[in-house]
């Protein structure tokens, strides 16, 4: 086998994944989801036998390009993708092995494969933490060694932009070193802003744009290059005579003639990404506000398994963790408004099905029941025994644990008051207390919280309440379709602290990590045996120090005043 230039061997290929995407809704390459014009379609159509057999000529494409960026036609040239471009700019400007490139990253893969395959020495800047263009960093790593500052504006995988006034602040910078500046506006059509201008002023600029993404074009591979007439005369030398097919020449020829169709295109385009912001609020997903027509989102550790489970649901989505500063983030192109609909009716689903599994106790953590269940305890003691009870000695009891449910305790504390009494007499003297009592319960957590961790998360119940008064206060508090299941008394034989309550849900959501939301000992060592995590938290009636450490002491591993500090135990 013969051996390429050692540049090639060690050069990272680029393989973006491209296969197997037909009849997906593809929102991971930044194309045209709706199509291009149609008048483009027509145009196709039309095409003759014999201009298929000639040579092309491009003299009316590049009228039309120079008519549609502004500029005169000896300034611009038509190129087989930015690709192209970006390629033909950079082996025409770099000696090999002895000139540096600037590549501010992460941004667009084929900048650094085009510098390596050209042995330039790249000199990578890493974007702020923010995601925001590092424009001092840039300007203080221009020098007399710099031949080309690649600039993305905006920038692919990010979104954000540069400033105009710092582009220009490194493009002076860059003439005094004798340098040029290549900027990519492939997204140029979605956020309305262009350095085209400036190359009237600037013989050291240099600007690609696309027909691949606004235009709906990316599969005839045509871009162009903008600058001044000498610098396009020098490309004209080195760029392939022919590059362009006849078909992408009119095509593209069509294609600019029907600017109402861009603008509709972009303006429903920028409706799809408001309406998507909107639902990534309310899923509590962080995303960078975009310049073009993706939006990056931050899922985290389970990024991939995000963009695998929409893949199944028929959406293509790209994992972006492999870049710098964008662990754990995916970009999302925007569709049309229909086609961003369905996106978040699955990626709802996806969201839940990735997240943490969160279950609850009822009593003490999400309802207040100090005066339902535990006047009901206070009463039925009193009547059976004569004697009184204080709220006080009911904590002690549940601080205890190992008693299952109210009925037990109640019993518990008549025995230990020398009574001895049918269990079946204090179960119906307690409900009758009860039953009068239940509208003196209290819901807890605030339904705003409730409904944005609903919409994250898959919610659930375990609770040693018969089935029915579970349900009664769920539904009293207008929030049963907030949680996705629950384990009640009778469904269950043996009640906390045996973990069969917490399997039960478990064995319903087997892929989920799961945190359990509980307010006594026995809460906590449920969870232990269940092999989740346990998290406390003080009841309305016993907020004293004394109950975190015995919370804690037995598995709890963090205890928060009420559950409307939920927010910052998930952080």
């Amino acid at each position: 086998m013969i051996k390429p230039r050692q540049a090639v061997i060690e050069m990272e290929a680029y393989n973006p994944p491209t296969s197997n995407r037909e009849g997906s809704l593809r929102l991971d390459f930044n194309e045209n989801t709706f199509g291009c014009s149609y008048n483009v379609i027509r145009s196709l159509r039309k095409i003759k036998q014999c201009t298929l057999s000639t040579y092309p000529e491009y003299t009316k494409l590049r009228k039309e390009l120079a008519k549609y960026c502004n500029v005169k036609a000896d300034e611009v040239i038509a190129t087989n993708g930015t690709d192209e471009a970006i390629k033909t700019i950079i082996e025409t400007y770099i000696e090999k092995g002895k000139d540096e490139i600037i590549i501010p990253v992460p941004t667009y893969a084929m900048l650094k494969f085009y510098a390596q395959l050209n042995e330039a020495v790249i000199k990578e800047i890493t974007y702020n933490g923010d995601l925001s263009f590092p424009t001092e960093q840039i300007l203080g790593a221009i020098n007399n060694k710099t031949k080309i500052i690649v600039l993305v504006n905006p920038n692919n995988p990010t979104g954000t932009s540069i400033n105009a006034k710092d582009v220009i602040k490194i493009i002076e910078k860059a003439k005094r070193c004798n340098s040029i500046v290549l900027i990519d506006e492939a997204y140029y059509q979605f956020c309305g802003k262009t350095s085209i201008p400036l190359i009237k002023k600037y013989n050291n600029l240099f600007i690609t744009q696309t027909f691949s993404k606004a235009f709906g074009l990316a599969g005839l591979r045509l871009g162009y290059i903008i600058s001044n007439k000498n610098n396009i005369k020098i490309i004209q030398k080195v760029i392939s005579p022919y590059s362009v097919n006849i078909i992408a020449a009119i095509c593209a020829s069509t294609a600019l003639k029907d600017t109402n169709y861009i603008k509709r295109y972009v303006t429903e385009i920028r409706t799809s990404k408001k309406i998507l912001y909107k639902e990534l609020n309310n899923l509590g997903i962080k995303y960078y506000k975009s310049d073009a027509n993706f939006v990056l989102i931050k899922i985290g550790i389970k990024a991939a398994e995000f963009c695998k489970k929409l893949r199944k649901k028929g959406i293509l989505v790209r994992n972006r963790s492999s870049d710098q500063l964008l662990d754990g983030c995916v970009r999302i192109t925007l569709g049309t408004i229909i086609q961003t609909k369905q996106l978040i009716k699955e990626m709802q689903q996806v969201v839940k099905e990735i997240n943490l599994l969160l279950i609850f106790d009822i009593d003490g953590v999400l309802v207040d029941v100090s005066k339902s269940y535990r006047l009901a305890i206070k009463k039925t003691v009193e009547y059976f025994t004569g004697r009184s009870t204080s709220f006080e000695e009911i904590q002690e009891y549940k601080n205890k644990g190992g008693l299952n449910n109210d009925w037990d305790l109640t019993e518990a504390i008549i025995k230990a008051k020398g009574e001895s009494v049918d269990k079946k007499k204090i179960i119906k003297k307690f409900q009758n207390y009860y039953n009068n009592l239940i509208n003196n319960e209290k819901w807890l957590l605030d339904r705003r919280i409730l409904k944005s961790l609903s919409k994250r998360y898959t919610l659930a119940i375990l609770t040693g309440r018969p089935r029915k008064e579970a349900y009664s206060v769920l539904k009293r508090s207008k929030i049963t379709n907030c949680f996705s299941t629950m384990v009640a008394m009778e469904d269950i034989t043996k009640q906390k602290p045996f973990p069969a309550g917490l399997l039960k849900i478990l064995n319903q959501y087997p892929n989920l990590d799961a945190y359990y939301f509980g307010d006594t000992i026995d809460d906590m060592k449920t969870a232990i045996s269940a092999n989740i995590k346990s998290i406390g938290i003080l009841p309305p009636q016993d907020k004293s120090a004394q109950l975190r450490n015995l919370l804690i002491k037995n598995g709890a591993k963090i205890v928060i005043k009420n559950i409307n500090e939920i927010m910052e135990v998930l952080k």
